[in-house]
């Protein structure tokens, strides 16, 4: 037997070693108590109670009942993935420890759901164009503030509830309307430099008492 033929067998044998290590060393098992939100205690098929960590790959969060699989390993034992759940829960979908997560898409990036509550301190939304379709709109803030180049509103009704209402146009505003009607309860004032009033009929003013000058 020539010497590479001694190195080539022996690196099959170490091959074929290695692979029975790591065969041996996942089983299956129950969880049946949550150390902490990443740690279980863990009851494998043979019966043998075993602590265990939460894997960086096993993104579902085990819970109690679940059935594992696990690795083995010399110092550690580790919950590769959840393999059938039976418990009626919120399935927990996240990397454990990490700090920061990002979800990136070639093409196209679908979420769907009757229902999708988002929670966050602070989120931002960028996009290049944003749309929104809907039914009903409601949004509630304690301080709102909008900023736009350009703003149209088309709607077949607006209606605007205020304690006080002010605004400010530096250049020059336009209203257009078929009827306009205004109903003051107290006092109604308009101060400017130059103020014309035209009518192509009639202009009348109908009070006790009208001062002019």
């Amino acid at each position: 037997m020539t010497k590479k033929t001694v190195q080539q067998a022996d690196a099959k044998l170490q091959t074929v070693y290695n692979a029975g290590v790591i065969g041996a060393g996942l089983e299956t098992g129950a969880v049946k108590a949550l150390v902490t939100e990443r740690e279980a205690m863990i009851t494998l098929s043979s019966g043998e109670q075993i602590h265990a960590v939460q894997s960086a790959s096993c993104l579902l969060a085990p819970v109690i009942e679940d059935t594992v699989l696990v690795y083995r390993g010399p110092e550690q034992s580790f919950i590769l993935s959840v393999l059938t759940r039976t418990a009626s829960v919120t399935a927990e979908i996240g990397v454990p420890d990490a700090k920061d997560i990002a979800m990136k898409a070639k093409g196209r990036l679908a979420l769907s759901a009757p229902d999708v509550n988002v929670s966050a301190r602070r989120m931002t939304v960028v996009a290049e164009n944003l749309m929104q379709s809907g039914k009903q709109l409601v949004s509630n803030f304690g301080h709102a503030l909008g900023t736009y180049a350009d703003k149209i509103v088309n709607a077949r009704t607006i209606t605007t509830t205020a304690q006080s209402r002010s605004s400010s146009v530096k250049e020059t505003e336009t209203l257009k309307a078929g009827i306009l009607v205004q109903s003051i309860d107290s006092v109604a004032t308009q101060n400017s430099e130059i103020s014309m009033i035209t009518a192509e009929e009639d202009v009348r003013l109908d009070a006790k008492r009208v001062s002019v000058g």
